[in-house]
């Protein structure tokens, strides 16, 4: 696609671009694409459906261009710096954002994948895992503190770094808080194995933090587990497959004590250490129903530093660490069992 646009910043200023390649697949809101002469930058192209609240969300997120950073310079959103317009007709079509690129960020889903994970992140530990969670959680408190819900908490929207940062996409999508009205726009999509019980049903309604709440704990649990979701698995009586949100609905946890078949790779409950089990059960078990029972980012980012800080190394593969308080390392028990190392490279 060669297009030519105008960037609109905040302030009014505009500048001339020119779209460039297509950045991955098309998703279901819009693409995003490269801009010429500027590597840093992307552009995202929401579908023409998608574009009717879009005035409105971008007033809101270019009314607020600046603390979406860390302390190390890094994004933890990637948000919009400008409105995007063709320029032969001024038509609205998305925004530019800083592009999350490769061998800085990679997306997370990619790394659950055992061999681009090896490749990728060579030598890296149960620790790593750990840290993004903790990451997440901090990332998620600050957009509950500016007023937002993420709504579609999900896998597809996180990049990560190799020294387990995160940054947030898509933020067009979010229950966005409008600052000069103090209305909220609310979240049109979430991904149903991410969307808390509450709504289910009602994807579309307001929501409230308790349903980022819901969805962090299923993406903590998936991450401290290697990328496999905590209602994944096949019920014992059942022959066919059974999609995640089935088992959402039936509470039907396998980290929870929920009698489904797994794949031998995936990680056992009893590999996570107490002090994320009882938060799990918090949120996914007693959270089910009554949403002001699940932990927040807070109690989330605390937990998950306390278990990164109690590891141990394994005394027989240098790439194993585990809980202080297991008395067997779970990786070496997992490959014993015929399942491969999750943690390769470590020498046995």
């Amino acid at each position: 696609m060669s297009l030519d646009v105008w960037l609109i910043a905040p302030d009014g200023r505009r500048s001339a671009a020119s779209l460039g390649a297509p950045v991955g697949s098309a998703g279901s809101q819009g693409r995003v694409f490269g801009l010429r002469d500027r590597p840093d930058t992307v552009v995202k192209v929401l579908h023409r459906a998608d574009r009717v609240h879009l005035a409105d969300r971008l007033r809101v997120m270019l009314a607020d261009p600046a603390g979406w950073v860390g302390g190390s310079g890094q994004p933890l959103v990637a948000w919009p710096s400008a409105a995007v317009h063709r320029r032969d007709d001024g038509q609205l079509l998305g925004y530019a954002a800083p592009r999350l690129a490769h061998p800085r960020f990679a997306p997370l889903p990619t790394l659950f994948n055992p061999a681009v994970r090896a490749r990728m992140l060579p030598g890296a530990t149960w620790s790593w895992w750990l840290t993004v969670a903790e990451e997440l959680a901090r990332v998620v408190h600050v957009v509950h503190q500016r007023g937002h819900v993420v709504g579609d908490l999900a896998p597809a929207n996180v990049f990560v770094s190799a020294s387990g940062g995160v940054c947030l996409i898509d933020a067009d999508g979010w229950q966005l808080r409008d600052p000069v009205t103090g209305e909220d726009l609310t979240c049109p999509f979430s991904r149903p194995e991410y969307t808390a019980p509450e709504h289910l049903d009602e994807p579309s309604r307001r929501r409230e933090p308790a349903s980022d709440h819901w969805a962090l704990a299923v993406l903590v649990a998936q991450l401290t587990c290697l990328g496999f979701h905590p209602f994944g698995g096949v019920p014992r009586e059942t022959a066919g497959p059974v999609e995640e949100v089935d088992n959402v609905r039936l509470r039907r946890c396998r980290l929870l004590g929920a009698d489904v078949r797994v794949p031998a790779a995936a990680v056992p409950p009893e590999a996570l250490p107490a002090v994320l089990r009882r938060r799990l059960g918090d949120a996914l078990d007693a959270g089910h129903t009554a949403p002001a029972a699940r932990p927040g980012p807070q109690s989330w980012a605390a937990a998950l530093a306390y278990a990164r800080d109690s590891l141990v190394p394994c005394p027989a593969v240098a790439t194993h660490v585990y809980p202080r308080e297991g008395r067997h390392c779970p990786w070496c028990r997992m490959v014993e069992a015929g399942a491969p190392d999750p943690f390769p490279g470590g020498g046995r």
